[in-house]
């Protein structure tokens, strides 16, 4: 209990900036027709020897080139908030929380001003591993941003919470959990039942979730339902909730981005947000994913192909080797195994931005160019539950 007490208050969480939060938990906003926002996850700084240790590959400056691309939609008036997927400090310290305020100054609205002057958003963050690192009552998250997550009482910090949006009157609750079940202990049952209850309440139409682990990855090195926290959870959330509410989970551990379609264009879209700038994992295209339920997975077939397509054309500015494009392409010395995108050639860097309108859910994927640029790359829509998703290119 006392050492407990000590890693929470290893620092003076006063010297924090706060960031403004989007909604208090429970809290509904009304739009007459259309919300955008963006949504990113593993924003923080590789740790000393991280990507030579993990085989993962460092990209400077990506965090920064994806502030700016995210601060550019703010000006033009889109981006409604933005959702922050977990990792954001490389561990719970006041110069790990200070560095991200300083990264996100341009972006996120909070106590400090921006020194461009320029308009920003507000957030909805989900915690991740790191975000918890020395400090599992979170104190350090809590203290960033101020009034996150569900009222649990005894001056203690939540990482669950939702809030609804009727769209165009179309209600889309968008429930934020926490896979860090370790970290969590016996606020886990708190979170279950929280959740339990949530997913059983019929004042919503459609269901987005957001959380740190993924269901499923097919990333090198990570692993599907990594801990099983999101499968419990998302067996809840099935259980309780009205057939084909869900209709997309979002996910940031594996530090690329990912989209799957495992049960087909009625059901739930899976996408990995974590290429926002941590040391890049090596996406596969195809392989197994036993521990998130599927025997065979592979990378939804449009996104799939928008990425070698993206591989194929930056291969010369990226001075891609000929083994990397092989490797892509499952072909020579790579034929019979899973095709795969080497971060060391191109790293899948970027954000992704999410319309609603009515029933109608829209994400474009927004990928870093060699120039430090953006691009938009893909784009799936859940089209309404009597066409189910349609993909675009």
């Amino acid at each position: 209990m006392l050492l407990a007490l000590s890693l929470a208050f290893a620092f003076d969480t006063k010297k924090l900036p706060n960031h403004d939060i989007f909604l208090d938990d429970g809290q509904r906003q009304v739009y007459p027709k259309t919300v955008e926002f963006g949504v990113v996850g593993n924003v923080r700084p590789g740790k000393p020897g991280e990507a030579e240790a993990t085989k993962r590959v460092a990209v400077k400056g990506a965090t920064a080139a994806l502030a700016v691309d995210i601060s550019k939609t703010i000006q033009e008036g889109r981006t409604e908030f933005l959702v922050l997927m977990g990792n954001l400090v490389p561990g719970s310290s006041l110069a790990g929380w200070k560095g991200f305020a300083k990264s996100w100054l341009s972006v996120i609205a909070g106590g400090e001003p921006s020194e461009e002057g320029y308009p920003r958003t507000r957030v909805i963050p989900v915690a991740g591993e790191d975000d918890g690192a020395g400090d599992d009552r979170y104190t350090g998250y809590g203290a960033i941003f101020p009034g996150a997550g569900a009222d649990i009482g005894f001056n203690r910090v939540a990482t669950w919470s939702h809030v609804d949006l009727e769209v165009a009157g179309h209600t889309w609750r968008l429930l934020t959990v926490d896979t860090n079940k370790v970290t969590l202990g016996s606020r886990w049952e708190e979170q279950l039942a929280y959740v339990d209850r949530v997913a059983a309440e019929t004042t919503y139409d459609s269901m987005l979730v957001f959380m740190y682990h993924p269901l499923v990855t097919l990333a090198a090195g990570q692993k599907s339902n990594d801990g099983e926290a999101a499968l419990e959870l998302l067996d809840v959330i099935d259980a309780q909730s009205k057939v084909g509410a869900l209709k997309a989970v979002f996910s940031s551990r594996s530090t690329t981005s990912e989209v799957f379609l495992p049960r087909g264009k009625f059901g739930e879209l899976f996408v990995s947000a974590g290429g926002g700038g941590a040391p890049a994992d090596t996406p596969e295209r195809w392989g197994h994913a036993e521990a998130g339920g599927f025997k065979d997975l592979k990378l939804e077939t449009t996104f799939d192909f928008a990425i070698l397509r993206e591989f194929e054309r930056q291969a010369e500015a990226r001075k891609c080797s000929s083994v990397a494009m092989d490797h892509a392409k499952s072909a020579e010395s790579w034929a019979g195994f899973p095709g795969a995108y080497e971060a060391s050639c191109m790293p899948l860097v970027g954000w992704w931005d999410v319309t609603l309108a009515g029933e109608r859910l829209s994400l474009s994927y927004r990928l870093m160019q060699p120039d430090a640029t953006f691009k938009g790359v893909y784009t799936a829509e859940f089209a309404g539950r009597k066409v189910g998703w349609t993909i675009g290119k």
